[in-house]
């Protein structure tokens, strides 16, 4: 009896493991090769201005976006927006969405292999996470993922942008998704109510719309978007994708 229990367990454990890998561990290593030069890495922070953990970390990002070959997003999520602190109450993020909350759910499937979510969360070209304000711990996620693999070009017309994607050595398995995010490049924020009353914050490329503007399967090809309006900025990343999962980024710039 205790030998077929064993094996028993044996079999779980095996069975436990190869669903993990044939999940999210295998959705990150999506083969991608190209002949032409790579891109900038993408590093997404997750936050909220109901966080109080979240200030050092919207610090460490605003630095990060003055740095080359980076693309810096921050995303504002809306579960801690209902929280009551004590006599500080609660505070409404104004950037906050379920969206991005949603985003930051298919992250953690994938990565975490939970759909449980934290902040500030710090996710790096769609293949590391970790907690969004331990810099050593973001260094060594950026030094890992040094580029994006592909190379995208955006170029401006009178009241246009087109976003260009070279041809792969090879075509992607399942198409990846591309997307025009708008954002507000530096927008500060007097927070009277919740954990963080009386602060003053700064956020750096803040996200405040994301649209599909196509997909891309690995042959060459070029996506218009609307050009940004007065006060904005955009960035434009394609990013694979399976089911309720995100996947890695294959290539990112900004407008």
């Amino acid at each position: 009896m205790r030998a077929s229990l064993s094996a028993l367990a044996v079999a779980i454990v095996f069975l436990v493991l190869a669903a993990s890998r044939g999940g999210a561990q295998g959705l990150q290593d999506i083969p991608v090769t190209s002949s032409a030069a790579t891109g900038p890495v993408v590093a997404e922070l997750f936050t909220s201005q109901s966080c109080s953990s979240c200030p050092p970390a919207e610090k460490l990002f605003a630095d990060l976006a003055d740095r080359e070959g980076l693309v810096v997003l921050e995303w504002h999520v809306d579960y801690w927006d209902r929280l009551i602190h004590g006599r500080a109450g609660a505070w409404k993020d104004p950037y906050s969405s379920a969206a991005h909350t949603a985003r930051q759910r298919r992250y953690n499937r994938a990565l975490r292999s939970t759909a449980s979510v934290y902040t500030p969360q710090a996710v790096i070209n769609g293949r590391s996470e970790t907690v969004g304000s331990r810099l050593s711990e973001v260094e060594r996620l950026l030094l890992r993922n040094p580029h994006t693999p592909v190379a995208l070009q955006i170029e401006t017309k009178t009241g246009t942008m087109s976003a260009h994607l070279p041809a792969l050595d090879q075509t992607l398995t399942r198409a990846a998704g591309v997307y025009r995010l708008t954002l507000l490049p530096q927008q500060t924020t007097a927070v009277p109510s919740g954990e963080n009353r009386g602060a003053v914050l700064t956020s750096r490329n803040l996200v405040i719309a994301m649209e599909t503007i196509g997909t891309y399967s690995g042959s060459e090809s070029t996506f218009e978007f609307s050009a940004p309006a007065s006060g904005e900025t955009c960035a434009v990343i394609v990013q694979a994708k399976h089911g309720n999962r995100l996947g890695p980024i294959l290539a990112a710039s900004y407008c």
